[in-house]
């Protein structure tokens, strides 16, 4: 293969990653590759389990003196394991394995053993540690992480197309969510939930509004099945794999794995995710501005029942007390996750604002399944898919 084919399939899996699928990669790892790319965010994850692990009660220098040592204990398993490795102690891994995330990973927990806690707590901080870790993996394995991060433009025109629809479609939900909100039932049933019943109602919302989506866009996997050659041409033209169709590549479309098929499915449904997630936040901020405005200490103690509500922040402005208490922060968060929902069923269930909604995304990942078409078809033999067998005929004889 010539430097620049080699560059040009190159540039073609960056592009893979920046979208959010991976995946369609032939020369992806989905495990060190994965482990390498989120190298950082699990030190960071470290240190910050670190810090909780620590017992409170200890005075500040006991606190900072442990957790410094735990960071140096880490390091030097680390080291330990790149000699057993046969790699100088102090090296930095070009590639990061299981053992080396799974050291970085359960630190927290071992240093809550090192300090003498309890072994049950010491159990938690583990579980907690694995199943943050394990979620940010699957994230970054699926190109989630990589894809918000280089969203930039096209999340702001996706908003701008979000916004018109909101406004179009929001008003009849809004008038019925403040008349929810003024009224002393919501506030003594989500003002005072507990904090894992809260967030579970907000995974609901949110697994809902999922479903919602991925309901919807049955309806579009047509866009992406026997695409026109010439229409497969031009999308191709507006990506890294240009070169790729102007050296006259013979285009390949064989069958997605079923990972890559769950690549490029959560691509969509995150991007869109992030739409419906801007329009409950920014519900759910109003709700906040309006609280902070309209209800004061005594009417808050009054709708949740409590003598004394737990106020977050107070303010004096023109001599009149402004807070911010927990209670309002919880029922403006649940109003925002129901307007939320409610969005995702409207932009999917109504056909112009399907359009609106979807467009710029379809075509969106028309073009990365394009410019995968043509990755396909200039990889070398080492790497390419086998050819389909022919119809009637079954593979393996």
């Amino acid at each position: 293969m010539s430097p620049d084919r080699e560059g040009t399939l190159r540039q073609v899996e960056e592009f893979f990653l920046r979208s959010g699928v991976p995946h369609l990669s032939a020369r992806y790892d989905a495990r060190e590759d994965t482990l390498t790319r989120a190298r950082t965010s699990l030190l960071v994850l470290m240190v910050l389990g670190i810090t909780l692990a620590v017992r409170p009660d200890w005075p500040f220098w006991a606190r900072l003196t442990a957790a410094v040592a735990g960071v140096v204990a880490i390091l030097g398993l680390i080291a330990l394991i790149n000699i057993l490795r046969g790699r100088p102690p102090l090296v930095r891994p070009e590639r990061v394995s299981f053992l080396e995330a799974g050291a970085i990973v359960l630190a927290p927990a071992a240093i809550d053993l090192a300090i003498g806690d309890r072994p049950l707590r010491a159990a938690v901080v583990a579980v907690v540690s694995v199943v943050a870790a394990a979620l940010f993996y699957a994230l970054t394995s699926l190109g989630v992480v990589a894809m918000f991060l280089g969203l930039g433009r096209r999340l702001l025109q996706g908003l701008a197309d979000t916004g018109s629809i909101a406004l179009r479609a929001m008003p009849p939900m809004l008038a019925v969510l403040l008349f929810l909100f003024l009224a002393t039932e919501v506030w003594q049933a989500f003002g005072l939930v507990e904090g894992w019943r809260f967030g579970g109602i907000l995974v609901l919302f949110a697994l809902l509004s999922a479903l919602f989506l991925l309901t919807g866009l049955r309806k579009e996997r047509d866009a992406f099945r026997s695409p026109d050659p010439a229409r497969l041409r031009e999308r191709a033209g507006h990506t890294p794999a240009a070169p790729l169709v102007a050296a006259g590549v013979v285009p390949a479309t064989p069958p997605l794995s079923r990972i890559a098929r769950l690549n490029v499915v959560a691509a969509l449904l995150a991007s869109l995710g992030a739409r419906v997630i801007a329009v409950g936040v920014a519900i759910a901020a109003f709700f906040v501005v309006f609280g902070l405005l309209a209800v004061d200490r005594a009417l808050t103690a009054e709708w949740t029942g409590e003598a004394s509500p737990n106020v977050l922040l107070a303010v004096s402005i023109s001599g009149r007390e402004v807070v911010l208490s927990e209670a309002l922060v919880r029922v403006s968060l649940l109003l925002g996750g129901f307007a939320a929902l409610y969005f995702s069923v409207v932009a999917i269930s109504e056909q112009r604002n399907r359009e609106e909604f979807l467009e710029d995304e379809i075509e969106r990942i028309s073009r990365v399944m394009a410019a995968w078409a043509y990755y396909r078809g200039a990889l070398p033999d080492a790497v390419a898919p086998r050819p389909l067998p022919a119809p009637g005929v079954r593979e393996g004889g």
